[in-house]
């Protein structure tokens, strides 16, 4: 039988990986500020003051069609509504990104679904 590249990700784990099942949204709320806008991809950075999920920076994240990035305004104190996303990995997932050396047993993903600006500069 072939030895398989050690670097090769299995077909179906790396299936998981590219698609996760997302569970039903989580809303949250928090407060902090706009660190990025891409217009062109409609993503946006965020700095947070409360931790959410273990983190105070979100990069990437998806905004919802109601957000008008023309109102968004970087460096400025905000309230966040945001869905939060959790996909749970299979075990056979998780035993695989642990023997790479990779502790993960979630993939979490954040939409921002609307902001309101609560402090001007």
């Amino acid at each position: 039988m072939a030895k398989k590249k050690e670097d090769e990700i299995p077909q179906d784990i790396d299936a998981e990986l590219k698609s996760p099942k997302f569970g039903k949204p989580n809303p949250q709320t928090r407060t902090g500020y706009f660190l990025n806008v891409d217009e062109k991809d409609k993503k946006v950075d965020i700095q947070l003051y409360e931790t959410l999920s273990g983190t105070t920076i979100l990069e990437g994240l998806n905004i919802s069609k109601d957000v008008n990035l023309n109102d968004i305004e970087k460096g400025v104190m905000c309230e966040f509504q945001l869905d939060e996303l959790k996909a749970p990995l299979s075990k056979k997932t998780v035993d695989y990104l642990k023997e790479q050396g990779i502790t993960l047993d979630t993939i979490i993903q954040f939409e921002l679904k609307e902001f309101k600006i609560i402090e001007e500069n």
